[in-house]
């Protein structure tokens, strides 16, 4: 069978299975180091913040569909082994080596001026899309057009991590 004629869900499932498998070892193999340059402390804050929404979202039953659980019970550890792969990758080479500590602060930087630019391009017609695209949720007509002007920060937020703003 060829790739392109894979079922989207199945090839999803063979990537994941693949990704999964080898996150599971680089997690394990990938020392953990203390973030002492200020990129890296960055690096250390969001993902404390990651973990906190992570957290109330297996509380929620978001991974197991079982509510009430904690991460010590949690079967379906994946998305939590890459964020902390992620994070454990970026303070390493952060902290051992200044040349990728030194573009991990222009990522940073890029992606402030990003926001910005994204936040002032964001047009009402175009958040609603997006929502119902992304999220599967139709917003026209829950939110006035003024509104939506007076609070696009918030909008943004809601198209680019949904709810789960509310939860970090």
């Amino acid at each position: 069978m060829r790739c392109e004629k894979m079922d989207r869900w199945l090839k999803l499932h063979i990537f994941k299975t693949f990704f999964n498998a080898s996150v599971r070892l680089l997690n394990l193999a990938t020392p953990k180091v203390e973030a002492t340059w200020p990129q890296n402390k960055i690096v250390t804050n969001v993902f404390a913040k990651l973990y906190q929404a992570h957290k109330i979202e297996a509380f929620c039953g978001r991974f197991d569909d079982v509510p009430y659980q904690n991460l010590v019970s949690l079967k379906d550890k994946n998305f939590l082994r890459v964020l902390q792969l992620t994070e454990k990758l970026l303070l390493y080479l952060g902290e051992m080596d200044r040349y990728y500590r030194q573009w991990l602060g222009l990522a940073f930087l890029l992606t402030e001026d990003e926001l910005k630019q994204q936040r002032e391009a964001l047009a009402y017609e175009d958040f609603l899309s997006l929502v119902k695209a992304q999220w599967e949720f139709n917003m026209r007509g829950a939110v006035p057009e003024e509104y939506f002007n007076a609070h696009k920060e918030d909008f943004l937020n809601i198209v680019l991590a949904n709810f789960l703003m509310n939860l970090a």
